[in-house]
């Protein structure tokens, strides 16, 4: 496949989406996006990054209605950032998602010049974890948890910090 644009790359979430739900069933799976952060607005990222994960729910429940999504967080850094998205996690809690280390299966959507997605296997656990630190360091901030790693990031009220 050629080289081509940003836009031209998110035009094709629709198609990409798709294919890999055909080729799965209904088990839970979680989405990474991986997307170039110079692509998105930095007046406002997390903005412009829940419009594509609009775009690739959307794309979800076009070709498969009865898919549950649960756009879960959020991170930008100096070149890529990134979204999570669940697919059919019908067992996720979020008053316990901070000690919830369970492993679920990932698939990074690369929304660049050649954009695919592919599962990642090593990242199931890391993920898993990194969530869990996600909810226990953002409290009970509203979903998606977002951090902006381009300045410190800092947690206001931390899961746990007095119980």
């Amino acid at each position: 496949m050629p080289f081509q644009t940003y836009e031209q790359a998110l035009n094709q979430i629709p198609n990409i989406m798709n294919n890999f739900l055909h080729a799965t069933d209904s088990t839970p799976l979680r989405i990474v996006g991986d997307t170039p952060t110079n692509a998105l607005d930095s007046e406002d990222y997390l903005s412009s990054i829940t419009a594509i994960v609009r775009n690739v729910t959307k794309s979800v429940h076009h070709s498969h209605p009865d898919t549950q999504t649960r756009f879960l967080a959020a991170a930008i850094y100096e070149r890529h950032s990134y979204f999570v998205l669940d697919l059919n996690n019908t067992h996720y809690d979020y008053k316990t998602a901070h000690t919830d280390l369970t492993p679920i299966p990932v698939y990074v959507l690369r929304l660049s010049r050649r954009p695919r997605i592919f599962r990642f296997q090593p990242e199931d656990t890391r993920l898993a974890e990194r969530l869990a630190d996600m909810h226990r360091g953002r409290g009970y901030e509203p979903l998606p948890l977002f951090e902006d790693h381009h300045g410190i990031v800092q947690y206001r009220s931390p899961r746990g910090l007095f119980e």
